[in-house]
């Protein structure tokens, strides 16, 4: 079951909550772009090993609720689409960045995979104040329903 509800960490009302079967919930906030579950507590071993295994950026973001749940920017790659992820030097300095997915040419097919049809294109990144998480994922697309 998926409902909209306000963000633990930004406060926005653009925060899908989703419960599942096993009684766990997840929070993606479309508002400010970060990411929990009931396993991400802070103390956790699920976390622990996440902190091992993140960029510094990404670690310095990491953000502990009232309820000792650890919000984590979200990465986000539509592979026909595009890519959303964080850039900057520090939890001070920081902005998202998208960029759109453009078909494979035949004349570099042979350095992807069989079934990959599209690659990111760097070429075509924008950036995003932090709080345009949203606008960032309309520029690659996310909310067109094909």
């Amino acid at each position: 079951m998926e409902s909209l509800v306000d963000c633990n960490r930004c406060g926005g009302n653009a925060c899908l909550n989703q419960k599942f079967e096993d009684n766990s919930e997840a929070w993606m906030c479309f508002g400010c772009g970060f990411t929990t579950s009931t396993q991400m507590v802070e103390g956790s071993d699920l976390v622990h090993n996440m902190k091992s295994t993140l960029p510094e950026l990404y670690q310095d973001l990491l953000f502990v609720d009232e309820n000792n749940k650890v919000w984590a920017p979200s990465t986000l790659t539509l592979p026909q689409k595009g890519m959303v992820f964080l850039d900057g030097t520090g939890k001070d300095v920081w902005n998202w960045v998208a960029a759109l997915a453009v078909e494979i040419k035949e004349e570099e097919r042979d350095r992807f995979p069989e079934d990959q049809t599209h690659k990111i294109d760097f070429n075509t990144k924008k950036s995003f104040d932090e709080k345009d998480f949203m606008d960032a994922l309309e520029y690659i697309g996310f909310f067109n329903i094909d």
